[in-house]
């Protein structure tokens, strides 16, 4: 049987980020550190798509795709641009978003934080500061009373594990861009009590909504010299948020890629060793995490516009080690796509990562939904403009959008609930 199906229930949407889409979100961190000398951010995102005034259409152009579900972002650096200053022209037009995706009966996904903070935070110490969780779930609850009944799912934090690790063991190109373990350590912290707080504001305001983490993900691989490694990356880097889920609503998952991590059997023993000298660990904990480099060894495979390996099936892979840990909660993906201009391989890793997700669900994981990343080409944070992740191309430069074929291959699948597993196309390199 080659035709998949899934549940009429499934929600099919596609996903954006305030900042990466938005366009001139001045107050936000990211704003200044895509402007400090020296910073690895490739460009300024400046007025990025324009999503912010041409929401409406582009919420029309999703709908007429077929798909029934929008993921975006509630900017905290808008709502709230100076401590306990609320904006209400900003609160207004999230509200507006919210009304109008579901006019166009698309189900609103709504993300609190996805990576940006407002520059007063930032400035007191973001997530490192103890004031922060506290700050973020006054501000989460002011978000859910002002969306009311209008949204039924909303996603606490996005990828955590980008933001602590990215702006304190020297990874990705995130704010402050420091070497400091200590201080990674009280960011992850943060970010787990902001989870948690920012989740009993949603269920307290509003008892009917669902509210879960957006988790970070990868497919893992490895031998026995890589073992010591891979079980701290995975310990600081995914386990201590997911342990923070555990009375979630539901999970988000989100993975691009694998990591294969294989060393010779000396490393592991040493690795463990350096890691447990506390006096080493800023020098240790960013060489253990540079081991997972996802080109690391063989290279025999495509690699995409993010320097990843092309691997659709680690969604599912990722899904399954979740669903490990909680089998009766529900999962959804919440972000799964890759940086390409070769369209085709846009839609064989939705063909594929959809049938390795059919077969999990066929093996009893609860899997509620598929949003794509992303709706729009968007500032990819650290490398600017130079990834193209859209279902919908833009031309920045007039602004047009183009669909995608990816984007009707997804609405078809959306609009029939089938997948039919032999027509998948290969493409060639990214």
């Amino acid at each position: 049987m080659t035709e998949l199906v899934f549940p009429p229930d499934f929600l099919w949407g596609a996903a954006t980020s305030g900042h990466q889409v938005e366009g001139g979100n001045e107050h936000a961190d990211w704003w200044d550190w895509e402007r400090e000398p020296g910073t690895p951010v490739r460009e300024p995102s400046g007025n990025a798509v324009e999503h912010y005034t041409r929401y409406a259409s582009d919420l029309s152009l999703l709908a007429s795709l077929g798909l029934n579900a929008y993921r975006f972002s509630v900017e905290w650096s808008r709502v709230e641009p100076e401590e306990g200053d609320f904006d209400l022209e900003a609160i207004a037009h999230y509200r507006d978003m919210v009304r109008k995706a579901r006019a166009r009966h698309l189900t609103p996904i709504v993300t609190l934080n996805h990576f940006t903070l407002p520059r007063w935070t930032a400035l007191g110490g973001g997530w490192t500061s103890p004031r922060t969780p506290v700050l973020f779930e006054r501000y989460a609850r002011r978000v859910v009373a002002e969306l009311g009944d209008g949204v039924d799912w909303y996603c606490t934090i996005n990828e955590p594990t980008t933001v602590a690790t990215g702006g304190y063991v020297g990874r990705w190109g995130f704010p402050p861009g420091v070497v400091d373990v200590p201080r990674w350590k009280k960011a992850i912290a943060g970010l787990v009590e902001g989870h948690k707080r920012a989740r009993a504001a949603v269920k307290e305001t509003r008892p009917e909504a669902r509210a879960g983490l957006a988790a970070f993900a990868v497919e893992r691989v490895t031998n026995a010299g890589g073992r010591a490694a891979n079980e701290y990356w995975q310990r600081w880097n995914e386990d201590v948020y997911l342990d923070a889920a555990a009375e979630d609503d539901f999970i988000g998952v989100q993975a691009y890629t694998r990591e294969v991590l294989n060393l010779p059997r000396i490393v592991s023993p040493l690795t463990r060793l350096a890691l447990a000298i506390k006096p080493l660990e800023n020098t240790v904990v960013p060489r253990v995490l540079a081991m997972h480099d996802p080109l690391r060894g063989e290279r025999a495979f495509r690699v995409t516009q993010m320097g990843w390996e092309y691997r659709p099936e680690s969604i599912a892979a990722a899904v399954r080690r979740v669903a490990a840990r909680y089998p009766d909660k529900d999962l959804l993906v919440t972000e799964h796509g890759v940086g390409t201009l070769d369209d085709n391989h846009r839609i064989e890793l939705i063909a594929r990562g959809l049938a390795a997700l059919h077969d999990a669900m066929a093996d009893g994981v609860r899997l509620r939904g598929y949003l794509h990343w992303s709706l729009l080409d968007n500032f990819e944070w650290a490398r600017g403009y130079s990834a193209n992740f859209g279902l919908i191309e833009v031309d920045r430069a007039t602004q047009k959008r183009l669909v995608r074929p990816s984007a009707r291959f997804l609405g078809q699948i959306a609009r029939t609930g089938r997948l039919d597993a032999e027509a998948i196309p290969l493409g060639g390199g990214c």
